[in-house]
Order: C-alpha cells, then structure tokens, then sequence
C-alpha cells in the first residue's frame, strides 16, 4: 500500500479511508493480509484523484466513476471537458478583475490570451456524460422558475439539458442541441427536439412562456437567441449568470 500511496502522491491514510467508503477498494489482500491494488484499481485512483482536483466531492466521484460509461478513454474526455469549462470560467473572471483594475488605475487593461471557448453544445457533447450526477436541481431557484412562469400552462424549455428545471405540472416542450444530453432525460420527460436558441423552429407566441436556464452563457449569439424566445412565447423567464465584465445583468 505504502507504494501505491507514494505513486499516486496521497497518503496511505487517505487510500484507507477510500477503501472503507467504497470509493476505491484493491481487489485482493496479501496471505499476510495486506491490501494488494491490481491495475484496474489503480486505474479507478488516478481518475479518483483527478476528479478530487477538480473539487468534487467523494459522493459525487464515486457516483462519477459508476455512472457509465466507465473506460479509462471516457473518463479522460471528461475530465478534458470539464477542464476545459473551468479553463473558460478562470478566464472571464480573470476579465473581470482586470476591467476592475482598469477602471481604479485608469490604465488600459492586458490583452486578452487567446483561449477560443468551446461551443456551448460541442462541450456538453464532452461533458455532459455525468450532468444528471454533477448538476443537481436547487429547490430554491425551481420555486423561484416556477414563480416567475405564472399561469403560463404550455412552455418551451431552451438549452433544456437534462430538464433539471421543467415544471412537470405545466405542458412542457424542450429545446436542445447536445445529443449527449438530450440522452439522459428520463423517461416520462418533456419531447426535446434537436435545436439551438437562434433558430427555434416554431411559430410566433406558440408557447405562454419560454424559459432559459443556466445556457444564455453558451449561445453563439445570445441577442438573437433572445429575440426568438420573445417571437414563439408570450412571456420570457431567463435565468443566467456571467462573469464576463461588471454589470452583466444590464445585458438582458
């Protein structure tokens, strides 16, 4: 054990713990008794490890590592992805800071390094494989959805995902580009059809409300997605957050 815990850099401590909750439990002991890790366990350590740095916790590694599909290849692809979203949330908070900066010196803030962010569907593509384990639905933001919808009986749900946020007591149609999430709605769901926010294909006011949640920050042109919720729906609930610049809320 004392080896394993040197290569994967933690402490023997730790790979016990880890083998008391389940979390990674070598597949054979010693005649003496001790723990003996064949490389598939080893395997399970390092991609353990890996979501650990990423800040999950052990719960939701351990159901990271269960949910399929679960070869070493997969696991890379997204551990790449969810990478790659962090990459794009250090760099527009970064933008932030030094448009704060800029506006306290009054010197022309640092150029821009050149990261090209990832199309919002290509990255759930990547992604979006352990979304129903890593996004849970906040009760607090549901209630507050379910609020600003009203009396709204039919609803279309743009950038729908997994459709965390669809009232399920209200007639609900579903809008979403990735076919990887469009995959791991459950049964019994609202229909989702395979579309993007600027190009919805359906009539002028067909719906009472469209509702947009947590995806406005991935459209490839948020204005025009915008305009096409207010042309199929009488009413519009948006629910986003960006870290781009001061003042994000003034966009909308």
């Amino acid at each position: 054990m004392g080896r394993v815990a040197d290569m994967a850099d933690v402490s023997v401590r730790t790979l016990h713990h880890y083998d008391q909750i389940g979390l990674v439990r070598p597949s054979a002991r010693t005649a003496a008794g001790y723990r003996a890790y064949a490389p598939a366990d080893i395997d399970r350590l390092r991609q353990a490890l890996a979501y650990r740095r990423l800040g999950f916790g052990l719960r939701e590694v351990a159901d990271l590592l269960d949910a399929p599909p679960t070869d070493a290849v997969a696991h890379l692809h997204r551990l790449r992805g969810l990478l790659l979203e962090r990459r794009d949330h250090a760099a527009a908070m970064a933008a932030a800071i030094d448009t704060e900066l800029s506006t306290r010196t009054k010197e022309p803030p640092p150029p821009p390094q050149e990261h090209p962010r990832t199309p919002g569907p290509r990255l759930y593509d990547t992604i979006g494989g352990a979304y129903t384990t890593t996004r849970r639905t906040e009760p607090r933001i549901a209630a507050q959805i379910r609020n600003a919808l009203g009396p709204a009986h039919t609803i279309l749900n743009i950038g729908a995902g997994t459709g965390s946020y669809e009232p399920a007591d209200h007639h609900a149609t579903a809008v979403e580009p990735s076919p990887v999430m469009r995959r791991q709605r459950p049964p019994g769901s609202a229909p989702c059809l395979a579309a993007t926010a600027e190009n919805l294909p359906f009539d002028d006011r067909s719906f009472d409300a469209a509702m947009a949640v947590s995806t406005v920050h991935h459209w490839q042109d948020p204005l025009t997605g915008l305009r096409e919720m207010r042309r199929v729906a009488h009413r519009v609930v948006v629910l986003t957050f960006d870290t781009d610049q001061p003042g994000w809320q003034n966009r909308f």
